[in-house]
């Protein structure tokens, strides 16, 4: 799972950014949990956003494979039984 999150951090720094200024805007407080998941290609920055946005909320400046992981495998079962939910739902029902 860290050589897959390394992996997914690169593509999206190297591959992503001339995508991205490319997409329309979106809201991430509106994106369902389904859409989260179908977004295989954009998947990895979404999660760099919901880290970013959940250490700007905490005050947490750290970033660490273990927390990472964590993000990831919550996110990705609780989209799994939840999928009309948004996102930010996932985010808020996040374990401490």
């Amino acid at each position: 799972m860290k050589k897959f999150l390394l992996m997914a951090l690169a593509v999206t720094m190297l591959g992503g950014a001339p995508v991205a200024s490319h997409a329309a805007d979106q809201d991430m407080a509106k994106i369902t949990c389904k859409e989260f998941l179908d977004a295989k290609e954009h998947m990895s920055m979404m999660i760099m956003w919901i880290d970013g946005y959940m250490s700007g909320k905490s005050g947490n400046t750290l970033i660490s494979d273990a927390w990472m992981e964590k993000l990831g495998v919550h996110l990705g079962s609780f989209c799994a039984q939840n999928s009309s939910k948004t996102i930010m739902d996932a985010m808020e029902a996040m374990p401490e």
